[in-house]
């Protein structure tokens, strides 16, 4: 790490590396990825595509090009319908949401190869070390735009699924106060859009699909797209009070009792789960250095037991004591016992 460290600092410290032209390419083509990132990560946020039910919608993230880019990823129909039901999922109906995605996977894997191919051709000793990473990193940017609608799906999911609680007591009050099931989800669309603007989109989806079908065909249709134990519980909820036309009033209050004590139950859970992966990282990062706080005396006095002429002390003979010299000091004592007199006698009294 340290040697990749140094040659870093050496190649970018070279007076003669922003006088090539395969740097400055570089630098290009990297801020041209990095604007097509930040385009595609934000570009739901503008108050223009907002309407994404409308059918007039523009050509697609790149106009009349957009169409020409996504169908140069090939698709089979199974992947196909997968990729529709997780575009539904994360809210993106617009027409051209598909094929906007597609354009920005196909930029997203052409655009590192070629680059790549540019630099291996300005500076030829290095042609290998760009392909490969050329090719590395294609394949890791190719991923961006599919794994963004993902997030956006289990992100989408979720807001909706904590929202559910919310409608249903709503609905359940409008209902028992003598509304229609119809207006009823009207009236709850717009009011928890405020909170959950997610879910509330998706009431009125089925609000327009009741007007020109029937209000078991747009339960039946919301169950299908967002595809959620919750939501398909709530759909036949719905389905069976409008099909025996009786009060749901009572099992609609029921039901959000029912989610709120599981979504309390899968906190806890998560709370349980929490000291368990906490333990990996205590393991490989703070358990070393605790061990080598607590070892490192242990060890050095290890050490100096086992090798003397290693402690610094020993080198003054006047304050290294051995063992073996003491054994041998008592030895002479014990065999000329006229010493210990003479070293009393020598030995000067305090005044």
């Amino acid at each position: 790490m340290n040697d990749l460290i140094t040659r870093l600092q050496e190649t970018f410290s070279d007076p003669q590396l922003w006088t090539k032209p395969a740097t400055w390419i570089a630098v290009g083509c990297g801020a041209l990825v990095l604007l097509l990132v930040v385009r595609l990560l934000f570009r739901r946020k503008n108050p223009a595509e907002s309407q994404r039910l409308d059918p007039r919608a523009n050509g697609g993230a790149f106009g009349a090009l957009t169409p020409a880019l996504a169908s140069q990823i090939p698709e089979s129909q199974k992947e196909r319908k997968e990729f529709g039901q997780m575009l539904r999922q994360a809210g993106m109906y617009s027409p051209t949401a598909r094929a906007s995605v597609y354009a920005f996977r196909f930029l997203f894997m052409v655009f590192p190869l070629i680059v790549a191919g540019i630099l291996a051709v300005a500076e030829p000793e290095f042609t290998w070390r760009y392909l490969i990473a050329g090719g590395i990193a294609s394949m890791v940017l190719s991923i961006i735009p599919r794994l963004y609608v993902w997030v956006t799906k289990q992100r989408r999911l979720r807001q909706i699924n904590e929202g559910l609680s919310d409608m249903l007591d709503m609905l359940s009050m409008c209902i028992g106060g003598g509304m229609p099931l119809v207006a009823s989800l009207d009236h709850v669309s717009k009011n928890i859009a405020p909170s959950y603007p997610a879910l509330a989109e998706e009431l009125q989806i089925m609000k327009k699909q009741t007007e020109v079908h029937s209000l078991r065909m747009a339960l039946a249709e919301w169950a299908n797209r967002l595809d959620t134990p919750e939501v398909r519980q709530v759909a036949t909820i719905l389905s069976r009070g409008d099909h025996l036309g009786s009060s749901i009033s009572g099992s609609l209050r029921d039901q959000a009792d029912h989610f709120r004590t599981t979504r309390k139950q899968l906190a806890t859970l998560r709370a349980n789960r929490t000291p368990v992966l906490l333990t990996f990282p205590l393991m490989f990062c703070f358990a070393p250095a605790v061990l080598i706080l607590l070892m490192s005396p242990a060890f050095l006095q290890l050490s100096d037991f086992f090798n003397p002429s290693s402690n610094p002390l020993n080198a003054n003979d006047q304050l290294s004591v051995s063992t073996d010299r003491i054994v041998n000091t008592l030895n002479d004592l014990n065999q000329n016992p006229d010493a210990i007199r003479d070293a009393t006698r020598s030995r000067p009294t305090a005044e």
